[in-house]
């Protein structure tokens, strides 16, 4: 009797060992990709959740990138993840009129309808995003950085700070999201994190990024697999 017990157990053990393995399996899977809109701004989905990193924004702000958007298609479970307030990351007239809900920085989000904000905190969780805040410098405005986890993904979204302390203390990347001349100080102090891809933003359409071989510097509507 002990015996059949004994067996019973082992394969118990067995197939949730698989069963679990089988769902780590499934979340390192699943797709996603990333659609360069301009600027600072991607389209970032898996299919079922969609996340906008700084948009929308004006077009054309500061000489920076113009854009063409179908805003009535971006529907469903949508974030928009802001760093700060300048117009070429972020419009409130324009977000004003969409449904999505929104992470930013409080000169962002104040003036805003609230029952569309995400209340701050050091960590949160949204839908199947795992976010950490880091509060960086730019400027004179109020700035943040985040590390998000996403199906097994980490991507660092640094902003426009030039504070080298956002890429230390980091776990291994699949994406940097970085512009180009906080990549240019980090290369000069050899400070940047361990990260898949290198994925360069807020760049103008002929910039040459210099010491970026390895990087991806993304053309408007280049769709980038997250992996």
């Amino acid at each position: 009797m002990k015996n059949i017990k004994y067996i019973m157990y082992l394969f118990l053990g067995i197939f949730l060992i698989g069963l679990l393995g089988g769902t780590a399996h499934a979340i390192e899977e699943k797709f996603l990709e990333a659609k360069f809109i301009g600027n600072e701004a991607f389209l970032i989905t898996d299919g079922d959740f969609t996340l906008l990193t700084d948009f929308p924004y004006q077009s054309g702000a500061y000489g920076y990138m113009e854009y063409e958007v179908d805003f009535p298609a971006i529907t469903g479970n949508v974030l928009s993840l802001i760093t700060h307030r300048h117009l070429d990351h972020f419009d409130p007239l324009l977000f004003s009129v969409q449904s999505w809900e929104i992470i930013g920085p409080r000169e962002v989000t104040v003036p805003l309808a609230q029952n569309k904000v995400i209340k701050l905190e050091n960590t949160m969780l949204v839908g199947p995003l795992d976010i950490t805040l880091r509060k960086t410098s730019h400027a004179n405005v109020d700035h943040l950085s985040y590390l998000v986890t996403w199906a097994g993904r980490k991507m660092l979204f640094v902003g426009d700070t030039e504070d080298l302390g956002v890429l230390k203390d980091l776990p291994d990347l699949n994406a940097l999201f970085i512009t180009p001349w906080l990549h240019r100080k980090a290369m000069m102090n050899k400070a940047l994190p361990k990260t898949k891809k290198i994925i360069i933003y807020h760049h103008k359409a002929k910039d040459i990024i210099p010491d970026c071989s390895g990087c991806i510097i993304p053309t408007q509507n280049q769709i980038i697999d997250i992996n």
